[in-house]
């Protein structure tokens, strides 16, 4: 179904619902920007990267992959679906190739995103032969040590990370994670606002003070002022990815303005709701 069609079926229904359009505006969209990931990558990543994306990665990533091989934090506050994931991993598996001793520890804020992310950095180190496990409140305490010391990347939660890791800061296992820590990675960094971004503040300086923490690497694709925020978490300056720098797909988009008939009720919407549902309209 063409983009005509599926307006004019969109427009169709709506006036069934006596919903009509009064006006529309087209978004045009524009083109992935594509190049080359960064010659500063370990070999085996570039080559793995040049293997799975034959014409690019995204611009930005490219930015951001470089930056952190430049030594700086980054923050990556491009929209969703953008490929953020993309650049902390790739740096993240060159940091590990690059210094044997190196390990990563990635937070994210919920046991439920862990899950669904585990997945993914499997996948991705897998090529390159290394470990990735996870540390939530679920993992019995007794076989943490364990996990620190088989794994090159641990993802953990922020209350695991904040009660537990720093509170063994003095044991063994704990101590040379500790020591060996060269990336920390702060995915869906929004949520750290509040009373919640205060505690993870004073969190990240603690970790900073007892750790060999080089690089700092977050991501949002919600938050206003990116870098201000970024550096009030983590009291570090960082190199903002901002959407004018993305360079994924940008499809283009119709919006429908719409308003109800005169007269009619609020049902309209809920019967237009599920007539929806169930209507042959296409994508929208």
């Amino acid at each position: 179904m063409n983009d005509s069609m599926l307006v004019s079926g969109l427009s169709q229904t709506l006036e069934a619902h006596n919903i009509t359009v009064v006006a529309h505006l087209e978004l045009p969209g524009r083109p992935a920007k594509l190049v080359p990931p960064p010659e500063g990558l370990a070999p085996i990543i570039r080559g793995r990267l040049n293997t799975l994306f034959p014409l690019g990665i995204y611009s930005h990533q490219a930015a951001g992959i470089q930056a952190a091989l430049d030594g700086k934090d980054i923050c990556l506050a491009t929209p969703t679906a953008s490929g953020k994931s993309l650049v902390f991993m790739a740096f993240a598996a060159h940091a590990v190739k690059s210094d044997k001793k190196a390990q990563v520890l990635a937070l994210y804020p919920a046991k439920a995103l862990i899950q669904d992310q585990l997945v993914k950095w499997k996948e991705f180190l897998g090529n390159f032969g290394l470990q990735v496990a996870h540390i939530d409140g679920g993992v019995p305490t007794v076989e943490r040590p364990g996990i620190l010391r088989r794994s090159h990347v641990v993802l953990m939660t922020p209350d695991v990370a904040h009660a537990w890791l720093l509170a063994k800061a003095s044991e063994v296992a704990t101590r040379d994670f500790l020591d060996r820590l060269n990336v920390l990675i702060l995915d869906e960094a929004h949520v750290y606002d509040g009373v919640f971004g205060t505690n993870m503040a004073y969190f990240m300086r603690r970790l900073q003070a007892v750790s060999g923490l080089q690089h700092i690497i977050s991501s949002t694709a919600t938050i206003g002022e990116p870098e201000h925020f970024i550096r009030q978490l983590t009291g570090r300056d960082s190199v903002v990815l901002t959407e004018d720098e993305d360079g994924s797909a940008n499809y283009g988009k119709t919006l429908l303005l719409a308003t109800v008939k005169k007269g009619k009720s609020f049902d309209a919407y809920v019967n237009l709701i599920s007539a929806l549902a169930t209507a042959d309209t296409g994508r929208f």
